[in-house]
């Protein structure tokens, strides 16, 4: 067993499966606009699997939750029967092959049976088919939107939750450090982000579900968001390597930078801005802080150096068990910090035809400020 991976840390999971449950039936109660009799969330293709797993356990690409007053219902197909059963936390699972019945026509149908009023739903990540499909079934029903109510229960990190972050995070440090002592010039960046991803499954991280492995090098290190290539790595060049790792359907997101050969004097200039950059952002870390001001206290670093309009996105975001979530961490947003957020720091400057900076590492907000999550040093590391 792992580091979290203990009976009495399993046992804490399990308890927060309940405890989850017990909050979403405490809202559904209520006599404001969330007033419901049942919440269906619906994932398909991986798509929606995230409020699933968060109240269920249940970590496959597709099934259906349905959660009343009395009882949580996990509709499945065969292929995934016997997952439910080893990991589902809620009451009952239901195989729906019997009758040639999709999960959410016979998780549909189960609620349409009770002649309920009200029926909520997580929009967020339902595609219009399914949307579709549910107006079909639930015809008498009113539908409520639950996005907001789950975003905002998913926010708030316990414990156990924050072990998983750290757990992956130590998973991520050790991925990274294979990866960057194995590496040299004329490899590629494809190859380099598949030595990243071996090293994490291989150390025990689970890919399935999390964003793709980004990793640029010289010149491409200007776009922020790139698909890594067949380019190779050449003496002098920058690379930006920025990866998840997933540990018991949780994430840690992060962004370390390597030189191919000894780095010039300018850019140890320009990384150590992007360092300070990150510093005056996460002192202001506290529960009750704007988000904007944490953002426009990175951002001021690097306008200073007069690269403002080289900085073209937010300074951070949400972790949790989606790579982004609430709350957003950037100049517009109107979010204000809380105790249990879980967010990225990760400042950046790219110059079309020069190249780009980003280094990102993973926060705790806490009761007092902050507790940084990735470990990792975060210098500039060097290929020789």
């Amino acid at each position: 067993m792992g580091a979290f991976e203990t009976a009495s840390f399993v046992a804490a999971l399990e308890r927060e499966f309940e405890t989850r449950i017990k909050n979403i039936r405490s809202v559904m109660s209520g006599a404001d606009e969330f007033s419901a009799s049942a919440l269906i969330l619906a994932c398909r293709d991986e798509k929606g699997w995230e409020d699933v797993y968060y109240l269920s356990g249940f970590p496959g690409s597709s099934g259906v939750l349905v959660i009343t007053p009395d009882e949580a219902n996990l509709f499945v197909d065969s292929r995934y029967i016997a997952l439910a059963g080893e990991t589902c936390a809620c009451g009952l699972v239901h195989c729906t092959a019997e009758r040639r019945r999709t999960p959410l026509r016979a998780a549909a149908e189960y609620v349409a049976a009770m002649n309920l009023e009200n029926v909520a739903f997580g929009g967020a990540q339902l595609t219009y088919s399914i949307y579709r499909e549910l107006c079909s079934v639930l015809k008498n029903a009113k539908l409520i939107d639950f996005s907001n109510v789950l975003m905002n229960m998913r926010r708030h990190k316990s414990d156990a939750e924050v072990s998983c972050i750290m757990d992956a995070a130590g998973i991520a440090e050790r991925a990274f450090q294979y990866a960057v002592e194995d590496v040299s010039a004329g490899a590629s960046e494809r190859e380099f982000a598949a030595m990243l991803e071996y090293a994490a499954r291989a150390g025990g991280g689970d890919f399935s579900y999390a964003a793709p492995v980004i990793v640029t090098s010289g010149v491409r290190t200007s776009m922020p968001h790139a698909v890594p290539t067949e380019k190779k790595f050449e003496w002098g060049d920058l690379v930006i390597a920025d990866f998840c790792v997933r540990k018991r359907g949780y994430v840690c997101d992060m962004t370390r930078m390597f030189s191919i050969g000894e780095p010039t004097k300018e850019t140890l200039r320009l990384y150590s801005l992007l360092l300070w950059s990150v510093e005056e952002a996460a002192d202001i870390i506290a529960p009750g802080r704007a988000a904007a001001e944490i953002d426009l206290a990175a951002r001021g670093v690097i306008r200073s150096a007069g690269l403002g309009d080289c900085f073209t996105h937010g300074v951070g975001h949400g972790i949790g068990i989606a790579v982004h979530e609430m709350p957003s961490i950037n100049q517009f947003s109107g979010a204000r910090l809380a105790e249990g957020d879980t967010i990225t720091l990760e400042p950046g400057f790219y110059k079309p035809g020069w190249g780009g900076m980003r280094v990102e590492d993973d926060y705790l907000v806490t009761k007092t400020g902050t507790r940084r999550l990735t470990g990792l040093s975060n210098e500039l590391y060097v290929v020789v």
